[in-house]
């Protein structure tokens, strides 16, 4: 055991080691970069890069001239810019989990700039923070930046600079620890949807990925039929009225194949509305996105979806970015490639949903065909 320990250590250090290596020879090249912009093209902006600013942050820490005692998401980068509000919400969540486990206070920065807009993007950044409210009872983030440091996408640096490569499976058992308070926040400003039939909500992922780009992030519609005609099948072996949406991009002509659903489309409407209808559902078929993703995290509902990575593995990641592990004991249900799900926790899942509305008032759902 004492030498795995020690093992273990040397590689941690070897990997710091290579981690200051690399980002302290790109720390300083664009240093000088950006004082010869200074000096030679004083109009251009300087290079800014979140790694080479907390490199310098954490030199100061284990220096001990600058202890990091705080952490906030902001994301200002180009390149984080560009990811559309359920990434970053997500980011804004996996930054207080890591505060949470480290020690760290966590400073809120509300949502700057948002992908995708479809009104200024004041308004926009505006409406999503009152979607998710991940700021309230969070200190706020006053600008200041001695001893706080930022995560803008770079959590793989601090997790190797404070140990959490070291920590196996905990991370992702802090995370789900809070998703409580995540859904909590969602409803400070909203109440519970309660209906007597069982609503299916379906979103498809489309627009930014097709089955010609072989995207891993792409399910096929034949599978969505697949996975969202066994979901209503379960409900009606058991006589309950329900309702199926459909969320996505496209034209209603580009999901022909789920015309046996029944189901009623909402395709490219309001994204904000669209993220409440995912959260609110009672069964959410998701699509391999983060908008999907997030919804699902805050939903109190069943939760089936499209795995990436082995549906048959202990746990499946869901988007494939390694981002967090949820298997059937945290009642996500992974589907197989034919579509197929375990379908005794989901008749499990379905008794304790139907036992809930009965408990919020809205009694047993109509049976179905009468």
């Amino acid at each position: 055991m004492d030498f795995i320990l020690m093992k273990t250590g040397m590689k941690k250090r070897l990997l710091l080691l290579r981690y200051l290596v690399k980002w302290g020879y790109r720390y300083t090249r664009q240093s000088l970069r950006n004082c010869v912009k200074r000096v030679l093209l004083p109009s251009r902006k300087p290079y800014y890069d979140p790694r080479l600013e907390f490199l310098g942050q954490y030199i100061l820490h284990v220096t001990r001239i600058r202890p990091i005692w705080a952490i906030t998401c902001d994301v200002r980068s180009s390149w984080a810019a560009r990811e559309g509000a359920g990434s970053q919400a997500f980011q804004i969540m996996r930054t207080i989990s890591f505060a949470r486990a480290s020690g760290l206070t966590y400073l809120h920065s509300p949502f700057s700039i948002i992908h995708h807009p479809d009104r200024p993007m004041p308004e926009w950044v505006a409406a999503w923070e009152k979607v998710f409210n991940l700021g309230a009872g969070e200190a706020p983030c006053d600008g200041l930046r001695r001893g706080v440091i930022n995560n803008d996408y770079n959590l793989a640096d601090l997790d190797l600079c404070f140990g959490w490569s070291e920590r196996t499976k905990q991370p992702d058992n802090w995370f789900k620890a809070l998703i409580p308070e995540f859904r909590r926040k969602y409803y400070l400003n909203k109440s519970p949807r309660t209906t007597h039939e069982v609503g299916i909500a379906v979103h498809i992922r489309r627009g930014d990925v097709s089955a010609s780009q072989n995207n891993t992030m792409y399910t096929s519609t034949e599978k969505v039929l697949a996975i969202s005609s066994a979901v209503k099948a379960m409900l009606e072996l058991r006589g309950v009225a329900n309702t199926i949406r459909v969320y996505g991009q496209g034209k209603l002509a580009d999901f022909t194949e789920l015309s046996p659903l029944g189901a009623e489309y909402f395709l490219d409407a309001d994204p904000i509305w669209t993220m409440q209808e995912l959260v609110e559902a009672d069964i959410l078929v998701l699509a391999k996105s983060c908008f999907s993703y997030c919804a699902g995290l805050i939903s109190d509902g069943i939760k089936v979806f499209d795995p990436f990575g082995n549906p048959n593995a202990d746990d499946v990641i869901i988007p494939p970015y390694g981002w967090a592990l949820f298997s059937e004991l945290d009642d996500w249900l992974p589907c197989q490639e034919d579509g197929s799900f375990d379908r005794v926790a989901f008749d499990h899942q379905l008794a304790l949903l139907l036992q809930a509305k009965r408990k919020a008032g809205v009694g047993e759902p109509a049976r179905q065909g009468g």
